[in-house]
């Protein structure tokens, strides 16, 4: 569905504010229009530029490699709101990833997560560092379960990234954007077996899906980086849920922002279906 996060997944911030239209929401994120889009070449020439422009933004190096992550999933089939969620994404065989790709990941990602915890190590309560931290843990758990197919050692960073956007959320709690983690990992936990829920470095946290979906929509309707991703996995949770009519209005906004995105008419089609 052309979205940036799953298993643990989330991505960019500032303090939210009551959003207007998608494109509006995504005009601040130069190269978004193009991933939201599926045209992820050129969204990593932009970001790769804006790189250039701003080497200290971790920000934008987490940009880099969720567009490289993401192209690869998208060639695999790996975002149909089918994978979300559920047992068919566990199932799945490793996700192919080239050697190139695996090396401009990676050294995109260490450079956020280091630029990050500099920041933080100047000032442990910067939370727009904490936030970009806790998108690079994100984005690690969807590479190590889609990849390496590590599923504990994918929970160890998606639980990493759910207790980084806690702390921004604690210090800020207008900070809307950051509680998309939050919700996922709601979801997501909460969909486990109670012997998942008990491994030791879930430190308690049970999760709760009827949770995560109340926040995924808050962040639809009040987040401005992360917006559409919550709507995108709002979605998809409806549509697992059997809620295809909770589901239409969301696609339907979803299709007119981004008609070049096949993925998202399909999963309305299927919505539409389903009534």
């Amino acid at each position: 569905m052309g979205f940036k996060k799953t298993l643990g997944i989330v991505l960019l911030a500032v303090p939210a504010a009551l959003a207007g239209s998608l494109h509006e929401t995504v005009a601040s994120q130069p190269g978004f229009e193009h991933f939201y889009n599926l045209d992820y070449d050129e969204a990593l020439a932009s970001f790769s530029a804006q790189a250039a422009q701003t080497p200290v933004s971790a920000d934008v190096y987490n940009h880099i490699a969720q567009t490289i992550l993401y192209k690869q999933m998208y060639r695999s089939g790996l975002l149909s709101s089918d994978f979300i969620g559920g047992t068919k994404f566990m199932r799945t065989p490793k996700m192919p990833f080239s050697a190139e790709d695996d090396k401009e990941f990676h050294d995109a990602l260490n450079r956020a997560i280091s630029l990050s915890q500099e920041r933080i190590a100047v000032n442990p309560n910067d939370t727009v560092a904490l936030y970009s931290l806790g998108v690079s843990y994100g984005l690690r758990a969807n590479y190590t379960f889609a990849v390496k197919k590590a599923w504990v050692e994918a929970l160890h960073d998606a639980t990493a990234a759910r207790k980084a956007h806690l702390r921004v959320t604690t210090l800020d709690p207008e900070f809307i954007d950051a509680k998309l983690t939050q919700g996922v990992n709601d979801y997501v936990v909460g969909s486990l077996p109670l012997q998942w829920k008990m491994m030791g470095f879930l430190g308690g946290f049970r999760g709760n899906k009827l949770r995560g979906i109340r926040t995924l929509k808050e962040v639809g309707e009040q987040g401005r980086l992360n917006r559409v991703d919550a709507m995108v996995l709002l979605a998809a949770l409806y549509l697992r849920e059997q809620r295809p009519e909770d589901a239409i209005p969301v696609l339907t906004e979803l299709t007119q922002a981004f008609p070049k995105n096949p993925l998202l008419r399909n999963e309305l089609d299927k919505a539409l279906a389903a009534r």
